[in-house]
């Protein structure tokens, strides 16, 4: 096998690892700012952003997210490919059928799963850029412009948004 070939794929696989580290921080951030429990509405955002919450692994802060929105469906499926893509990558990366670094047929299959991710990441970390642009824009904060683009890129596109705040229910 072409060292060069294994290389290149080794340093696609750190740079999707960098890639979801990334937009699970965004989740993490956007969950303590834009939709914090209810109980903790009026914490200062730093001390939201300190919190030993940000910790907890991704899982939780979708299982929070669903506890204190509605959200749609196919956002929500989006939600659940981009874990589990994410957990077979973070917890079993040679797990689907053919991986393997060794033959030209295996990398096709590891570039194949690396896309995947790399795309379903980069739409999650859309979504939540755009929910940051709109907890912005009503707390009279300027938002940036790439949350500004995320937030175009999306409008229109789910039927009703792509969640709308549970209240009430202690979360």
């Amino acid at each position: 096998m072409d060292v060069r070939i294994t290389t290149k794929s080794l340093a696609k696989i750190g740079y999707v690892l960098m890639h979801l580290q990334y937009t699970e921080r965004i989740i993490k951030r956007v969950m303590q700012v834009a939709m914090p429990r209810e109980a903790d509405l009026f914490i200062s955002l730093p001390e939201r952003l300190g919190s030993k919450d940000m910790d907890r692994p991704l899982g939780a802060f979708i299982a929070e997210l669903r506890k204190r929105a509605y959200l749609n469906q196919e956002f929500d499926g989006l939600l659940k490919s981009f874990l589990l893509q994410r957990n077979v990558f973070i917890h079993d990366i040679a797990q689907p059928e053919g991986w393997t670094l060794k033959t030209k047929e295996g990398i096709r299959v590891v570039d194949t799963q690396l896309n995947q991710i790399l795309e379903n990441s980069e739409k999650v970390r859309s979504h939540f850029k755009a929910l940051l642009y709109s907890w912005k824009i009503q707390a009279d904060l300027e938002p940036s412009e790439e949350e500004a683009e995320a937030f175009t890129a999306i409008s229109g596109t789910y039927e009703g948004g792509i969640l709308s705040r549970k209240w009430g229910n202690g979360a």
